[in-house]
């Protein structure tokens, strides 16, 4: 019978693997403030033709914009920390890069506690180097 059961990805902290990451991170930096513009943009336009026909309505929408800004302004102190907790990695140090589903076989006899325990596999550079049973 085959189970799932949890595999940790870990990486081995390298030069390359600090500047992946926060390529990453600013990458999502960018997006998020051309989502802003955007959003400034339309609120802009859509504002001034409100404002003109319905004052409820662009109160309700300045409500909803002004929710919206606060939320990505924590998306973007979120990913700056992130920025931070990466530029602080110490080379060579094993760190989490994500949990995937891994099959198991299991048959007659088998400790199934020690079968479902948590899989790991270790990265350097993207290639594998280990293969841990937990």
């Amino acid at each position: 019978m085959t189970l799932k059961r949890e595999v940790l990805v870990k990486a081995i902290v390298t030069e390359k693997l600090k500047n992946d990451l926060k390529q990453g991170v600013e990458n999502a930096l960018k997006e998020l403030a051309a989502t802003q513009e955007e959003i400034e943009r339309q609120y802009r336009r859509l504002m001034l033709e409100l404002q003109r026909t319905d004052l409820n309505r662009a109160m309700a929408v300045r409500q909803q914009i002004d929710a919206e800004r606060r939320r990505q302004e924590e998306a973007r102190r979120e990913l700056e920390e992130r920025l931070k907790e990466y530029d602080q990695l110490e080379m060579d140090t094993e760190i989490p890069l994500a949990t995937y589903e891994g099959l198991v076989e299991i048959q007659p006899g088998d400790n199934l506690m020690e079968k479902m325990r948590g899989a790991e596999i270790l990265l350097k550079d993207d290639i594998i180097q280990e293969f841990r049973e937990l």
